[in-house]
């Protein structure tokens, strides 16, 4: 069961998440701490699948092994421990941080995922195409015609 539990600082919030251990979350009120903290090596995380339950962007300390994830949300933060960097081993932080319900899930969001990349690249395509046509080709024509 995850437990939840209220900081004011972020030197209080960095501390527990860690004191707390894995699968449990320290939230950071953004009226306390309206920036990220300046004493931990974060990198941004906005992988689709880390972004959900409302955050706004996700960041991860920057190391390997244990790491503190951070995510924002528009009135607050939410830090956690998680064992495994996905940055640095993605099959790892699967096996070991994120829950077997997301796992389950993933073959349906990629389905998901490759239709709408293939419907952004068909529109980019059709426009690539256009562009080519009326910037290159119509010019090339005149010329070749005047």
């Amino acid at each position: 069961m995850v437990e939840t539990y209220e900081a004011a600082g972020w030197d209080e919030a960095l501390a527990r998440a860690r004191q707390v251990g894995y699968g449990n979350r320290v939230v950071v009120p953004k009226a306390a701490e309206p920036s990220l903290p300046e004493s931990v090596d974060l990198r941004p995380s906005n992988f689709p699948w880390s972004i959900h339950g409302g955050a706004v962007r996700v960041y991860r300390e920057d190391s390997p092994g244990e790491h503190l994830q951070l995510k924002e949300f528009r009135d607050r933060w939410t830090l956690s421990l998680d064992r495994v960097n996905p940055h640095y081993q993605p099959f790892g932080h699967a096996r070991n941080d994120v829950p077997a319900a997301a796992l389950a899930s993933l073959p349906l969001f990629a389905a998901t995922q490759s239709v709408r990349l293939a419907g952004g690249l068909s529109a980019a395509a059709i426009e690539k195409q256009g562009s080519l046509v009326n910037d290159g080709l119509v010019p090339l024509v005149g010329r070749i015609l005047i």
